[in-house]
């Protein structure tokens, strides 16, 4: 029963993913619309929307890694300042795990403003806080054997976050670069991770990024944009350090109102974390209200 669990939400996302996309997408012209949207990485602007992911991870040994994200935004001024909650969930499937299990992670509500913001570039700082919301099962343990959202799915565990992105734009090429820490407290269960942390109450990860995309001018009702995103996941706390590095090259179909991408994640670095996961493949969807 458990295991059907695993593929029960997964597929409710892939078929409104799937329904949504056949409908006619508008050409970006939003604030921010010269950056289109990384798969990982925080975006500069702020947008009153809600967005939903799907990812199935391969993993070494048998058996299926699966994790989604839900995620609603509140624009509070012109695009450049608003704030958001995160639904994280894992699972995985019979193999390496022995049983099937799907896990609720931890609660994310943040917010961001632009400091400084024109039209092709932006300087954001956030802040976020992770509530502990998870369980320690083994949907939780396999998340955290990624390692990449380790902070989610530590039970018990309050996460505060802060980070910063900067981005700029112009009507075909993008980049963008993102640096955060994730600085856990009543984290003693994440001694229980696949890593060994040392049990301390406090720990932290230094997350960092960047992410180019290429946005040819083609003749299309809409934009359509070619990523590369590179994601680094440094403990430096733990016991074990551990360094997490994922490379996602992808794609984006883009709109004022509807945003689809997909891609694939390559995940290397730490032997635990090269060992456990072999390649994951991903696909999200954004739906923004207003302009």
């Amino acid at each position: 029963m458990r295991a059907n669990k695993v593929f029960f939400i997964p597929f409710i996302i892939f078929l409104s993913v799937f329904s949504m996309v056949l409908a006619p997408l508008n050409k970006a012209g939003a604030a921010g619309g010269s950056v289109p949207y990384s798969f990982f990485l925080e975006h500069p602007y702020t947008s009153t929307g809600v967005r939903g992911n799907l990812e199935l991870v391969s993993v070494d040994g048998g058996g299926t890694l699966v994790m989604n994200q839900l995620r609603a935004d509140l624009n509070l001024s012109e695009h450049i300042f608003g704030i958001y909650a995160k639904f994280p969930f894992s699972g995985v499937t019979d193999g390496v795990f022995e049983n099937g299990d799907y896990e609720f992670g931890n609660i994310g509500v943040g917010t961001k403003y632009a400091l400084l913001s024109s039209a092709s570039s932006a300087l954001t700082l956030g802040f976020e806080v992770l509530f502990p919301t998870t369980g320690n099962n083994s949907g939780a343990l396999g998340a955290r054997s990624y390692f990449r959202d380790f902070a989610y799915f530590v039970n018990d565990a309050y996460t505060f976050v802060p980070y910063g992105v900067f981005a700029i734009g112009g009507d075909v090429l993008a980049f963008q670069a993102n640096l955060d820490f994730d600085i856990m407290t009543n984290a003693e269960d994440a001694n229980e991770s696949p890593f060994s942390t040392g049990g301390d109450s406090v720990e932290l990860i230094i997350k960092y990024g960047a992410a180019a995309s290429v946005t040819p001018r083609f003749n299309l009702p809409f934009s359509t944009s070619f990523l590369l995103e590179l994601l680094l996941a440094s403990s430096t706390s733990f016991d074990q350090n551990v360094t997490g590095a994922y490379v996602t090259p992808g794609i984006r179909l883009g709109g004022i109102k509807y945003s689809f991408g997909a891609g694939v994640q390559i995940p290397f670095g730490s032997d635990e974390i090269s060992d456990f996961a072999n390649v994951d493949f991903l696909m999200d969807f954004l739906i923004r209200f207003g302009g």
